[in-house]
C-alpha cells in the first residue's frame, strides 16, 4: 500500500503537467485559415502526367472554284466532327477569296489539314502552332482543390459563429474564395476546350483573271450610265416649263429674223 501511494501520486503530476486544450476565438481560427489559402497541392508523379497540348495552326491554299471548295471543306470538318465557328469574303481585281475558322477535335485536326491539302492547286502557306499547358493546366487544378477545402473549411467556421460581426468576417472571406474558385473554373474550362478542339484559320482563293477587273467596271458603267440617263429625263420633267418658253422664244425670234 505504501508502494502504491507514490505511483499514484507521481501518475497525477504526470496528468497535470500535459497541455490544456487551446480554445482560441473564431478570429484566431480565421487567420489560421489563411495561412492555408497558399498551400500546394502534391505534384503529381511525372509518370502519371497526361501532356496537355493545345494545336493550332493557318493555311492558305488556291482552288479551282471557290463555290466547290467551301462545300468539301464544310463537309471535311462536318466529317470530323468540327464545326465552322467564323466566316468572311473579300474580292478582288483578280482573286474571290474566302476565310474559314474551323474548330476540329484535336486528335483529327492533322487528318483535316491532310484533306484540305487536297483540294488545293498551291499551298500558299502553312503555319502549325503546338503549345504545352500540362504545368498551368496542374496548377490551376491544385489551385482550385485547394479553394474547393478551403471554403468548406470556412463554411464549417460559419456554423460555430455567435456573433454578428464573427458572421459577416466568415462569409466575407467565403465570399473571396467563391470568387477565386469561379475564376480557376473558368480558366480551366477554357483551357480543356483549348486542349480538345483544335482551331484552324483556313484561307483558300480563286484566281479569276485580269479580265476580270475590266468586265466588272464596264457593267458598272453602263449601270450608272442608266442610272443618270434616268435623272437627266427626270430633270426635264421637273423643268418643263422652262422648256416650253425657251422653245416659244426660240420660235419667236427665228419668226422674226425670217420676216
Amino acid at each position: 500500500m505504501n508502494k502504491i501511494f507514490p505511483v499514484g501520486i507521481l501518475l497525477l503530476l504526470l496528468l497535470g503537467c500535459q497541455p490544456r486544450e487551446d480554445k482560441s476565438s473564431l478570429h484566431e481560427e480565421i487567420a489560421s485559415e489563411a495561412s492555408f489559402k497558399d498551400a500546394a497541392a502534391p505534384a503529381s508523379s511525372p509518370d502519371l502526367v497526361v501532356r496537355k497540348l493545345i494545336k493550332d495552326g493557318s493555311l492558305s491554299i488556291e482552288v479551282s472554284n471557290t463555290k466547290d471548295a467551301r462545300e468539301q471543306i464544310v463537309q471535311l470538318v462536318g466529317k470530323g466532327k468540327g464545326y465552322i465557328s467564323a466566316e468572311s469574303q473579300n474580292s478582288y481585281d483578280s482573286r474571290l477569296q474566302f476565310s474559314i475558322t474551323a474548330r476540329i477535335p484535336a486528335e483529327r485536326f492533322d487528318e483535316l489539314v491532310t484533306d484540305i491539302e487536297k483540294l488545293a492547286k498551291r499551298v500558299e502557306a502553312k503555319n502549325i502552332q503546338v503549345q504545352d499547358v500540362t504545368a498551368e493546366f496542374i496548377d490551376v487544378e491544385a489551385r482550385l482543390k485547394t479553394k474547393r477545402e478551403l471554403e468548406t473549411r470556412y463554411r464549417e467556421i460559419l456554423k460555430q459563429a455567435k456573433s454578428v460581426e464573427e458572421i459577416l468576417s466568415i462569409e466575407t472571406q467565403i465570399a473571396n474564395v467563391r470568387s477565386e474558385i469561379e475564376s480557376f473554373e473558368g480558366r480551366l474550362k477554357y483551357l480543356s476546350d483549348q486542349v480538345s478542339f483544335s482551331t484552324l484559320n483556313l484561307s483558300y482563293y480563286e484566281t479569276i483573271g485580269t479580265d476580270f477587273g475590266f468586265a466588272s467596271k464596264f457593267v458598272d458603267g453602263l449601270s450608272s450610265g442608266w442610272k443618270n440617263l434616268l435623272w437627266f429625263f427626270l430633270a426635264l420633267t421637273n423643268l418643263w416649263p422652262f422648256v416650253f418658253m425657251a422653245l416659244g422664244l426660240f420660235y419667236w425670234l427665228w419668226r422674226r429674223r425670217k420676216s
